[in-house]
């Protein structure tokens, strides 16, 4: 991390969580890389990468709902809670996510802070 005013710019997260897979359709671990400008999946049993570019970060008045966009509703959405340290007020507090097949949503619960993903590109390519 790095100090750049009176806010912490952080180079990103990466952690862990289990959740269907959008592309072999199995419960298996899913690796979740928030970065500056992307959000990345990576799918820990069949390889499957989705990218996400962020088009969108604005402070809100109230906590968003998240609500996917109902692309493979079958699916549904990951929705999780995850600590880390906020790009924007720079305070070690949770953030909501939320992940479907065609956005994502990541909004800080102490600043109100929300960064929107679009779908960008699918590989198939990554192995373990």
């Amino acid at each position: 991390m790095e100090k750049m005013g009176n806010r912490l710019q952080t180079m990103g997260w990466e952690f862990d969580i289990e959740e269907l897979c959008f592309n072999c359709r199995a419960q298996a671990i899913q690796r979740i890389k928030i970065l500056p400008r992307e959000l990345l999946t990576q799918c820990m049993s069949c390889g499957a990468e989705a990218h996400y570019a962020q088009y969108g970060a604005h402070e809100e008045k109230k906590m968003p709902a998240l609500e996917g966009t109902g692309v493979d509703a079958e699916f549904g959405a990951w929705r999780f809670c995850h600590e880390a340290c906020c790009p924007h007020c720079g305070a070690e507090a949770p953030s909501e996510v939320m992940i479907d097949p065609a956005m994502a949503l990541v909004a800080c619960e102490k600043c109100l802070f929300t960064r929107l993903y679009r779908f960008d590109a699918f590989d198939k390519s990554w192995r373990r």
